[in-house]
């Protein structure tokens, strides 16, 4: 009985013992460092400078002067003389409208003109009449008022019949009618010759219309400059107010530009100051000076930007309406800015500055670009933390942050 109890307690006492025996004397292993993962960037030295930031834009060829030529007439189109992209001169003859009925009116209109013309002088005769047969009515009325009273003196004699003082009265009433008729015919003179005379105003602006209208039938240039858009040919028949041609001033080209918000108040006081702002581009291996002039009165709302409008200043003949273009704007002269290469900027606005080999974030703010006499785009940021002689980051590390360890290499 006593073994039965001894026996399994005796094996659980030396399976125990054996197994503390194996953990103390198996062989203890070695405890691996992980090392601190180091990158190895390049860096440029912070140098304050005194430069003129650029700014590269993109915009589409437009301009202020341009003209769409519509028919003035219903007619048909009898001549197209220009084809669209065609460059012109002024007062060149474009397309020419058949001005057949035109003229029709125009013979119209001036035999109206004629028969007011033909009434005015007889207006005039007849005025000069009536003011010379006004002296002999009025002496014809002066003789049957001495009729009347030679008949009166006699009928009271009873030397004459009242018959004959009858014929005298009547005589002298007929005078009477008659030379007051005379009368208010020559005070009615200015009344009717104002009346001819508005007709004769009216029927010359008819007829100066319609000639105007047989003049607009020989569609003309406006100005020098090139076809934009041709909408009619040869035989079309054309209502009035049908649009003909377009065509847009060559020496007036713009460029519309939208500018980056950032850059809008320091563009805007260079304006006001009176600063000549300038802009390069380069079309088909030909360089392209223009001038900012102004920015757009509103804001559009594809863009959510201010525009800037820049005037070409040199020859445009190779640039079409509606173009796109690049400019490189030249804005005033920046203090205490910073040329970095564009590796060196993380984000929109942020720097890593070299810190006891370690990264530190600085803000900065963004003025413009500068190219450098090699040809070398730099990016120009000015910000109060950093100090001359600072050394910036300017390879792109992933996942860049305050407190990461870095190597420079030209350490």
């Amino acid at each position: 009985m006593l073994n039965r109890v001894l026996l399994p307690a005796v094996i659980v006492i030396i399976a125990i013992s054996l197994f503390i025996a194996l953990k103390q004397s198996k062989p203890e292993k070695a405890v691996m460092h992980k090392t601190e993962k180091v990158w190895r960037v390049n860096t440029v030295s912070v140098v304050f400078e005194d430069l003129s930031p650029e700014l590269t834009l993109y915009g589409r060829v437009e301009t202020p002067r341009q003209a769409s030529l519509n028919a003035a007439l219903e007619a048909d189109v009898l001549e197209v003389n220009i084809l669209e992209g065609t460059e012109v001169d002024a007062e060149q003859v474009l397309v020419v409208l058949d001005g057949t009925d035109v003229q029709l009116l125009i013979e119209q209109r001036q035999a109206d003109l004629d028969e007011i013309n033909v009434s005015i002088t007889s207006e005039l005769a007849r005025y000069q009449r009536d003011k010379a047969l006004l002296e002999n009515e009025t002496e014809l009325l002066s003789l049957a008022d001495k009729a009347v009273a030679r008949a009166k003196a006699l009928e009271q004699n009873r030397l004459v019949s009242k018959t004959v003082m009858d014929d005298a009265s009547t005589i002298q009433q007929r005078q009477m009618v008659t030379l007051k008729r005379l009368q208010h015919d020559i005070a009615e003179h200015p009344a009717r010759l104002a009346g001819l005379r508005a007709k004769q105003r009216r029927a010359s602006a008819l007829l100066e219309q319609a000639q105007v209208d047989l003049e607009r039938s020989v569609i003309k240039s406006p100005f020098a400059g090139r076809i934009a858009k041709l909408d009619v040919g040869v035989g079309d028949r054309v209502q009035s107010g049908t649009q003909i041609v377009s065509i847009y001033d060559l020496e007036n080209l713009e460029v519309r530009a939208q500018l980056p918000g950032r850059y809008i108040k320091q563009i805007q006081t260079s304006l006001k100051l009176g600063e000549h702002l300038t802009a390069q581009s380069n079309h088909d291996g030909k360089p392209l000076d223009f001038s900012l002039s102004r920015l757009s009165g509103e804001v559009r709302p594809d863009t959510g930007g201010v525009d800037g409008l820049f005037r070409l200043i040199t020859d445009g003949q190779t640039l079409a309406l509606g173009e796109f273009v690049e400019l490189s704007l030249k804005l005033g002269q920046q203090s205490s800015v910073i040329a970095i290469p564009y590796s060196a900027l993380y984000g929109l606005d942020k720097v890593y500055r070299l810190n006891n080999d370690h990264l530190q974030a600085i803000q900065v703010e963004r003025v413009g670009e500068y190219v450098t006499d090699n040809g070398k785009i730099s990016l120009l940021v000015r910000s109060n933390e950093l100090q001359q002689g600072d050394q910036i980051i300017s390879t792109q590390v992933p996942n860049a942050m305050t407190g990461l360890r870095v190597e420079a290499l030209s350490d």
